[in-house]
């Protein structure tokens, strides 16, 4: 492997680590009532929110699978479109989690600014991810499925009427 295989390989880790807490404060700004509601649903436990989410995960896979296989030429791109899709939708449960995390690593300056809690937590997980075998293999899926079920429990807990989020405040009710 020559010098810029490597580089690529490390820069393509770095983006992605730089920009998993950007999409995380994303669903925090879009969603904050859901974001909230799964943090809330996380500092209770993460057992009810993990096997919730394991049927979502495995479903995502299967279609995954199934839309790499089955649409001929196009077949690729669904299969990245079902993962961004399922990755999208697990972060809204991923953002609840790392504001759970980040407040448990509290800081005189949350009182201002309370997304601060979402980034430190969201750290605290990514560094987490870099762990070899138990960060790759454990934590990483746990934390999308975590996720996945979190965001599952917050749309079936929290109904929103027809035409909430649609007079300009993104779902705050």
């Amino acid at each position: 492997m020559i010098m810029a295989d490597t580089l690529a390989i490390f820069l393509t880790v770095v983006g992605f680590l730089l920009a998993l807490p950007a999409l995380w404060l994303l669903c925090r700004g879009l969603w904050p009532d859901a974001v909230e509601a799964a943090t809330d649903d996380c500092r209770r436990g993460l057992l009810f929110p993990f096997l919730a989410g394991i049927p979502i995960t495995v479903t995502a896979f299967f279609a995954t699978v199934a839309a790499s296989k089955a649409l001929g030429p196009a077949s690729g791109f669904a299969a990245i479109g079902v993962v961004c899709l399922f990755v999208f939708f697990a972060s809204v449960g991923i953002a609840g989690l790392t504001g759970a995390i980040g407040a448990r690593l509290p800081s005189p300056a949350d009182i201002d600014r309370p997304w601060q809690a979402t980034i430190r937590g969201g750290i605290v997980l990514e560094l987490a991810f870099l762990l070899p075998i138990l960060g790759w293999f454990v934590i990483l899926p746990s934390a999308l499925i975590i996720g996945s079920g979190c965001a599952c429990r917050t749309l079936l807990k929290r109904p929103k009427k027809l035409g909430d989020g649609l007079d300009g405040n993104l779902g705050t009710a």
